[in-house]
């Protein structure tokens, strides 16, 4: 199905039939589908509930579209079971689509960058080739080439790779990165990470080209240049999802909740920056944002805490914007979020300078130690519930962490029945 069909399909529900319609943004948040945008504000203007979900890192077009199917099909398969939402129930759905990875569209011709695996780096270089400028991309294939290229070959590509710029749009004041410092992120992972953790679906690292444990007699400086490019990837994907939710999402929530239903917004990974900058970019959206489902955030775990190093945790705002309180997934098996992602992203602007009791690390992830730091009263924890099980959505409470472990087995298995119960009990919360 082509990705300027409006709306994308028609979704074959026996209760009521949604629309999902697909809104496409560029690496800068610009809307590269108005014309499906148009259509979908025509549709809110008569929908009871609109529910948008953003996809994360390393998703193309057909993984992101395949993820949304997934997911709206058991939300349809539980509102079945369980009986719609006991008011008027007219769906719309829409999926966000971002270059999250080398980005190539059905309707677009070219070679297959997205796949590359063993050595083949061309879809990490094809995203870091757009910050970069093309001199710095041919040197980094040069040292790629270069089956020795030694201590220095690595230290170059690090110094090139910490000219590329940092873009926290919750207003953080970062610093810059300094190449020697970012050499030492990727020996550090190198050695922590041994072996190297199993592939998983959707996951932070490409999937097909994992981080290489340490080596047995040190460290290969050739795989050192080869893992610090993945890794350097994963630190620009993270700002792009924010400057995404910020520049292009955050306006077309406002135009949503203007139209009159109720909004849901859904994030998986990276995509749950998207929908948290959208809704504390700017000003607040008039009515709130009704509910925000985070499925395994990939996010600093003191991103709602009301101190870090001085300044509030970069989406507590959202606490206050959105009229239910937040739900945040996280899962032990969740290896990217538990085991890599407090070691690539390691900038002032991703941790909170204060140590968090507990011995989690204060790099660590939402969706892998769920939020650190809250205030107190504004938390309530428990294991997530099975089909028909209560969400504790009343109260003063403004966050509510859920241990996925029992039905999310690895970072990218997020589409469950489980999950959209989560979202139908949001939706169904007066």
């Amino acid at each position: 199905m082509s990705a300027e069909t409006i709306p994308w399909k028609t979704r074959d529900a026996d209760l009521v039939p949604g629309p999902v319609y697909l809104l496409r943004f560029d690496k800068d948040g610009r809307l590269t589908s108005p014309r499906s945008l148009e259509a979908l504000l025509r549709a809110a203007r008569d929908a009871t509930d609109v529910v948008l979900f953003s996809h994360g890192w390393n998703n193309d077009f057909a993984a992101a579209t395949s993820r949304y199917d997934r997911f709206f099909g058991h939300l349809d398969d539980v509102v079945r079971r369980q009986g719609p939402p006991r008011r008027p129930w007219r769906p719309v759905h829409v999926g966000v689509i971002w270059p999250s990875t080398a980005l190539v569209m059905p309707d677009e011709r070219g070679p297959d960058i997205a796949g590359g695996t063993g050595d083949d780096l061309d879809a990490e270089l094809a995203v870091l080739a757009d910050d970069l400028g093309a001199d710095q991309v041919a040197e980094l294939r040069a040292l790629l080439a270069d089956p020795g290229p030694g201590e220095d070959g690595a230290a170059r590509a690090a110094q090139i790779l910490a000219t590329l710029p940092t873009d926290d749009e919750t207003g953080a004041d970062d610093a810059p990165v300094d190449g020697a410092e970012l050499l030492e992120v990727w020996r550090d992972t190198r050695q922590t990470l041994a072996p190297a953790p199993p592939a998983r679906r959707g996951g932070i690292i490409d999937d097909e080209t994992e981080l290489a444990g340490p080596d047995v007699a040190g460290l290969d400086p050739f795989a050192l240049l080869r893992d610090g490019i993945r890794l350097t990837t994963v630190r620009l994907m993270k700002d792009r999802g924010g400057r995404v939710g910020a520049r292009g999402v955050g306006p077309v929530v406002r135009d949503l909740v203007a139209a009159g239903p109720r909004l849901h917004l859904v994030g998986h990974s990276y995509g749950c920056r998207v929908v948290l900058s959208a809704v504390c970019h700017g000003a607040p959206p008039v009515p709130a944002v009704d509910s925000v489902l985070l499925l395994q955030p990939a996010l600093s775990a003191l991103a709602f805490a009301p101190d870090v190093g001085g300044r509030p945790g970069g989406y507590r705002d959202a606490m206050r914007r959105v009229r239910l309180p937040i739900v945040t997934t996280r899962s032990r098996h969740d290896v990217p979020l538990t085991k890599v992602f407090h070691l690539a992203l390691r900038r002032r602007s991703d941790l909170g300078e204060a140590a968090i009791a507990g011995g989690v690390s204060r790099y660590a992830a939402l969706g892998g130690f769920g939020p650190q730091g809250t205030g107190p009263g504004e938390l309530v924890r428990l294991p997530m519930p099975d089909v028909g099980g209560p969400y504790p959505l009343t109260g003063t409470h403004r966050l509510v962490e859920v241990d996925g472990t029992a039905f999310i087995p690895g970072h990218g298995d997020v589409e469950s029945d489980q999950t959209a119960w989560a979202l139908l009990c949001q939706i169904e919360q007066d």
